[in-house]
C-alpha cells in the first residue's frame, strides 16, 4: 500500500493531485480543516490535509496488463483488497468534489499522537511521523500498544545520528545561561576523565560574579586533586592556559547569566580564545521552555558549540524537548544528567535509553 499526505486549498485541488498521483483506485482516509497564517486571527486561510492510499500491488497489475501474474499474486492482491475494505465507503467522497470529510484518526494511532503531544514533541516531528504511523497501521491493523513500539523504533532510527560518541579535546569548556547546573555538570565530566581514564586534569573558572560557584568549584578541585585558576580577563585565562600545558584536560568553567542579554556571549569571547583544541558544551535544562531553550541555542551561535549537555531529566515528566532541539538545529547530544551526585549522575546520550524514557509512562487506556 502507498499512502500520501497532500495539503491543499480544497477538495478539488486534492482530487486532482490524488488522481494525477495515485491513480483512479486510490482511497482518501482521512481529510480535515484547518487555519493558517493571519495576524492575530485575523486574514486566516483555510487548508486542507489529506491523506490518501492505494493498493501499490493492484496499481502494478494495471500497468503490467501483458505480464502473467506470478503464483499467489492474486491471493496477495485479494489480502490486499480486505484490508481497505473497510474503507471503501469512502471512495465517493471522490465524486463528491466539494464536501469535506470530517472522520478522524483510527482510535490507536489518535492514542499514540496525543502521548506524543503529551511529551510535548514538536509538531513538526509529527507531521513526519504521522504518514508511515498511518500506513504501518492500515497494513498491520496494531493495538495501541503495538504502534507504540513501531513508534520507539521510528524515533530511534530518526535521530540514532543524534549520538555523540567523540572523546574529550584538551580543553573543554561548558557555557548556558545561569541555574541549568553547568558547575557540577562539569565536575562530573572532570571525575569520569580520572576514575575511568586515570587523566591528569586542571579547572579554569571565569565566573567571577559567583562567590559560590568559585567555592563548589574549589571542593570539586580538592576531591579530584586537580588545581584550579580563576581568571578576570583576557590576560589571566591565555596565563593559565601555559599554566596547564602539561594536564591532559582542562575544563573551563564560564559565567551563568541572564541569556537575553547580548553582552554575556561578547564578554565570553573577550575572555576566552575559542580555537580548535577548545570544545565546547552548551548546557540547557530539560525543565525549560522549549521557546526559551531555543532562544538560548540562538545566543551562543556565534560560539563554535560542539554538542549539548542536557541536564534535570530527573525533574520532568515531559522530555520531548531534547528530541526538538536536535530535530531543528541538527545538533548532536553528548551527555543527559539527572542528580546532584558526582560523577554519577551523568551518562552519555544513547537513543535508545532515552526514547524507553521518554515512552516510560505510556498507558493504553
Amino acid at each position: 500500500m502507498k499512502v500520501k499526505k497532500y495539503v491543499v486549498a480544497s477538495m478539488p485541488q486534492a482530487m486532482k493531485a490524488i488522481r494525477s498521483d495515485l491513480g483512479e483506485e486510490a482511497v482518501i482516509l482521512h481529510s480535515k480543516q484547518f487555519r493558517t497564517g493571519g495576524f492575530f486571527g485575523l486574514f486566516t486561510k483555510t487548508k486542507m490535509e489529506v491523506l490518501a492510499a492505494v493498493d501499490s500491488v493492484e496499481k502494478l497489475n494495471v500497468k503490467k496488463k501483458s505480464a502473467p501474474a506470478e503464483p499467489g499474486m492474486e491471493d496477495n492482491t485479494s489480502f490486499m483488497k480486505q484490508q481497505l475494505s473497510e474503507l471503501n465507503a469512502l471512495v465517493s467522497q471522490m465524486s463528491q468534489m466539494q464536501k469535506v470529510s470530517s472522520s478522524s484518526y483510527p482510535q490507536a494511532v489518535e492514542n499514540v499522537l496525543a502521548y506524543l503531544r503529551l511529551q510535548e514533541i514538536d509538531e513538526a516531528i509529527l507531521e513526519n511521523v504521522e504518514t508511515p504511523m498511518l500506513e504501518y497501521y492500515y497494513l498491520h491493523r496494531p493495538n495501541s500498544n503495538q504502534l507504540m513500539k513501531w513508534t520507539q523504533s521510528w524515533f530511534v532510527n530518526q535521530f540514532k545520528a543524534s549520538e555523540w560518541s567523540g572523546s574529550f579535546k584538551k580543553y573543554v569548556s561548558v557555557v548556558g545561561p545561569t541555574g541549568v547546573g553547568k558547575t557540577t555538570t562539569l565536575a562530573k565530566l572532570a571525575a569520569k576523565c580520572v576514575l575511568e581514564h586515570n587523566q591528569k586534569i586542571a579547572f579554569i573558572t571565569t565566573d567571577t560574579y559567583r562567590i559560590s560557584a568559585i567555592e563548589q568549584l574549589k571542593t570539586y578541585a580538592s576531591i579530584l586533586n586537580a588545581p584550579l585558576t580563576i581568571c578576570y580577563n583576557g590576560a589571566d585565562f591565555k596565563k593559565a592556559l601555559v599554566e596547564t600545558e602539561a594536564y591532559d584536560v582542562i575544563f573551563i568553567d564560564t559565567a551563568g547569566r541572564n541569556f537575553l542579554e547580548e553582552q554575556y556571549v561578547s564578554d565570553l569571547k573577550k575572555i576566552i580564545t575559542f580555537k580548535e583544541n577548545l570544545q565546547t558544551f552548551l548546557v540547557l535544562a530539560l525543565t525549560s521552555k522549549v521557546s526559551d531553550m531555543k532562544a538560548v541555542y540562538e545566543r551562543f551561535a556565534s560560539l563554535p558549540v560542539d554538542q549539548l549537555i542536557f541536564t534535570k531529566r530527573d525533574e520532568t515528566t515531559q522530555k520531548g524537548s531534547l528530541l526538538n532541539m536536535l530535530y531543528h538545529y541538527g545538533q548532536r547530544a553528548a551527555f543527559t544528567t539527572y542528580g546532584q551526585d558526582v560523577p554519577e549522575d551523568i551518562s552519555p546520550f544513547k537513543i535508545e535509553v532515552f526514547i524507553d524514557d521518554v515512552f516510560g509512562d505510556w498507558k493504553d487506556e
